[in-house]
């Protein structure tokens, strides 16, 4: 009676390769019928794993293959060679003392050992051999990487980029718009979730919260090529300028439930409870539904609580009095600004952001002078609202502290994330007792 085994098919990477050197699964399973005559074996099933990395010791079907020997339902794994089995020296000796500890055995179609310490040392090597294949094609895609960024060929092509005809990206005429509407809208403190269904609306591959965040935090968005750790700038023209890009990175604070309250107040995360340490939260109630921070800890015998309003105002005026009593140069909140100069580049690039958004606006000049040149203004305007804003920078920069600017940015250009991130950095404590005495008596904060 033959000896039943299962036979296992592996391909690292299929994506449409062919000939002599690619071990196809077809050609795999005839080498596999091949060493089932030879040793006189009955194949039961063939299990196939396609785009499986041999170094991979979570592979379903490998392990599968693993637990029918451990079972006892059949002998052995039958395979083309060990590098099919794995790649790696370490994960297949442990299956293999698996497999062996079970009276089961992997046969190699194009190998041959026994069970002597010379066949078992024959055997190590040729899977030493295989991991070393392994380790040499994975340097070499790295290098292949590392040389495609540093020619400025991104890896994949990002939602409002299509390749030209040296594969660098350029800008799409139809999604462009599209990405740099959705990094406006959430520098204006919109939430992901109305960003994706405004995307969604306009017929854009992103339909999804966890996809707008990526397609935010993507740095291909602002002109560079990476894959890694290894990165190119100005590899390609950018959908957003730099000051947008950031804006867009600040963490706000995370909501609660529908983040209504969270979009409107500004301690969540900051502001902690006196008895126990932990972080206050926003919630409601009450019949006109005041909104307060308190402390969730259920085992806190002393928890804090306070108006949300109230508190913010009281710490407010107590992060904005040094501004008041003029001390911005001493202060790392200090923001430059005023003078001629900053107002000037104010301007400018209030103009390089209006011309952007009219042009990209215009679909029958999109119409008119064909998606290439269109995309080439598209770029040619990003990068003046670059240089403008970095203008505007550098003019702040140079200027004397402003008390009046830093009122505008307030009240005028701060989101709700940019106050958040101000007053976290601002303020190194804020305390919150339990009690119904005044606010002042309740709470201690620690400016920075």
């Amino acid at each position: 009676m033959s000896t039943k085994v299962v036979g296992y098919v592996r391909v690292s990477q299929v994506k449409g390769r062919e000939g002599d050197s690619f071990l196809s699964p077809e050609l795999q399973r005839d080498q596999i019928e091949a060493v089932a005559r030879r040793e006189g074996l009955t194949v039961v099933e063939v299990i196939e794993e396609l785009d499986a990395s041999g170094g991979d010791a979570t592979r379903p079907g490998w392990n599968r293959a693993i637990e029918m020997v451990e079972r006892g339902e059949v002998a052995g794994i039958a395979v083309w060679n060990l590098s099919r089995f794995s790649r790696s020296v370490k994960d297949a000796l442990t299956a293999l003392e698996r497999i062996e500890g079970s009276g089961g055995k992997v046969y190699s179609a194009t190998e041959q050992w026994d069970d002597s310490s010379s066949g078992r040392f024959t055997r190590n090597v040729l899977l030493s051999v295989a991991q070393i294949e392994r380790d040499r094609a994975a340097e070499g895609f790295r290098a292949a990487k590392a040389k495609a960024i540093e020619r400025g060929i991104h890896m994949r092509v990002p939602f409002g980029y299509v390749r030209d005809a040296d594969r660098r990206l350029v800008p799409d005429p139809d999604g462009a718009p599209l990405v740099q509407g959705a990094f406006e809208r959430k520098s204006r403190g919109e939430a992901v979730s109305a960003i994706a269904r405004w995307l969604r609306e306009q017929g854009a591959p992103v339909t999804t919260a966890t996809g707008v965040r990526h397609m935010l935090g993507n740095r291909a968005y602002r002109g560079e090529a990476h894959a890694g750790d290894l990165v190119k700038e100005d590899a390609h023209p950018a959908l957003v300028t730099e000051a947008l890009w950031r804006r867009c990175q600040t963490k706000g604070v995370r909501s609660q439930r529908t983040g209504r309250l969270a979009g409107r107040y500004l301690l969540g995360g900051i502001a902690t409870c006196a008895s126990c340490g932990r972080g206050l939260r926003l919630s409601s109630g009450g019949r006109k539904g005041r909104a307060f921070y308190y402390c969730r800890g259920h085992d806190c015998s002393e928890r804090g609580y306070a108006g949300a309003q109230e508190l913010d105002d009281l710490v407010l005026d107590l992060a904005f009095e040094p501004l008041r009593e003029g001390g911005l140069e001493a202060q790392w909140v200090a923001v430059p600004g005023g003078g001629e100069g900053a107002a000037e580049a104010e301007r400018a690039a209030e103009d390089a952001r209006e011309d952007l958004d009219s042009y990209l606006g215009d679909v029958r000049l999109r119409g008119v002078i064909g998606p290439d040149r269109f995309a080439d203004g598209a770029s040619d305007r990003v990068a003046i609202l670059n240089k403008a804003e970095a203008d505007l920078a550098e003019a702040r920069e140079a200027s004397s502290g402003s008390a009046e600017l830093f009122g505008r940015l307030w009240a005028v250009e701060w989101g709700h994330a940019e106050k958040c991130e101000w007053l976290a950095r601002m303020v190194r404590t804020c305390v919150v007792t339990k009690g119904r005495g005044p606010m002042s008596g309740r709470v201690e904060v620690e400016l920075r």
